[in-house]
């Protein structure tokens, strides 16, 4: 048979599928029990420079996507007849390893766009991930909430494929990584068991991509042909942002009416000043309590008001003339700062997008 290559990193790379034992489907050689008559539509999700974009070409059989020194900023749709049939591929922009809130909202728009490329919906999620490094507990919660950014159910969808340079593991086989791995072994039970290798040299006498698509064959036929419903996750997408766009919303208008009782304190207290002021001319007592309360009122608008020293904790003595209220109130007042700003930033981005 013929083998099925693709160029990675100026190296020739074939999809192998590695058999999982007891979680495999099927034995290869076998006929896949469910065929998809209309198409088999795959979305590819992984960290940046995971090679997506080569797993893509190799599936379609040609350079379609872009691989070598750029990057995929956008979901990218690319559609080709492999095996007699009709395969689309949805290609989308890579995160970093941290958590699906620390990726920015570019990022995490796309991959979720990316299931409206492919109408109604995906049949499989190839979550691409490089063996090239330790594979950490991070590492795992980063692909498992993007995976999640398109719904609990798309778990049931997804199929981990590994990418190793060369053409094999060092000192050990690819099952033998994941066992011995306790976040990769986690990953691929969310995944129910299934996943592939691709490797940097072919192994011959293999056809890797027929292999790649009947192990996709057969997880669609577990799952009785149902698909991801591009609508469902848009709408859920949708209803998700809002809700979040909402709670950042209550909480600014929390951080505000503290802000508002602050200053109403710090008017009731000039007024106090005022009065003090009033029915102490000529004593020289009062005269001195209201120098303080003045003092006080500058010292707290000072720190508060700009941020600038917002980072500083309440100090372990009180400056003079300075209450140990007065040391709550500039630390509250340069939390609510330090807090608040970023928000309507963040805010102020979004409205522009």
């Amino acid at each position: 048979m013929m083998t099925s290559g693709f160029s990675m990193d100026s190296e020739e790379v074939v999809v192998e599928m590695e058999e999982t034992g007891s979680s495999s489907d099927s034995q290869p050689g076998q006929a896949a029990p469910f065929s998809v008559v209309s198409g088999l539509r795959i979305i590819l999700i992984g960290e940046r420079e995971a090679g997506k974009s080569a797993v893509g070409n190799a599936i379609l059989g040609r350079g379609v996507f872009d691989t070598v020194g750029v990057r995929t900023r956008e979901a990218v749709r690319r559609q080709g007849e492999v095996a007699e049939r009709q395969v689309t591929v949805v290609d989308t922009p890579g995160w970093e390893w941290f958590p699906s809130r620390g990726s920015s909202l570019g990022v995490r728009r796309e991959i979720v766009r990316g299931v409206s490329l492919c109408q109604p919906g995906p049949h499989a999620v190839l979550l691409v991930v490089p063996l090239s490094f330790t594979f950490t507990r991070r590492e795992r919660q980063a692909a498992e909430e993007h995976v999640e950014l398109l719904g609990e159910r798309t778990w049931g969808h997804t199929v981990v494929l590994f990418t190793v340079k060369g053409g094999r593991l060092k000192d050990s086989t690819l099952e033998e990584e994941v066992e011995e791995s306790e976040e990769l072994r986690g990953l691929v039970e969310r995944c129910g068991g299934r996943y592939h290798a691709l490797y940097g040299r072919p192994r011959k006498g293999h056809d890797a991509v027929a292999e790649l698509l009947e192990k996709l064959d057969n997880m669609v036929a577990k799952n009785r042909g149902e698909l991801l419903s591009s609508e469902e996750i848009l709408e859920e997408a949708r209803e998700k942002e809002e809700e979040e766009e909402r709670r950042h919303q209550e909480e600014d208008r929390e951080r505000e009416e503290d802000l508002r009782r602050v200053r109403e304190a710090l008017r009731e207290l000039e007024m106090e000043e005022e009065t003090e002021e009033v029915q102490g001319e000529g004593e020289e007592a009062t005269e001195e309590s209201t120098r303080q309360q003045r003092g006080r009122r500058r010292y707290i608008e000072e720190k508060s008001d700009t941020g600038v020293e917002s980072s500083s904790a309440v100090p372990t003595s009180a400056p003079p003339h300075l209450t140990w209220s007065d040391l709550k109130t500039i630390n509250f007042l340069s939390s609510i700062n330090e807090e608040i700003t970023p928000r309507r930033q963040s805010m102020t981005v979004k409205k522009g997008e």
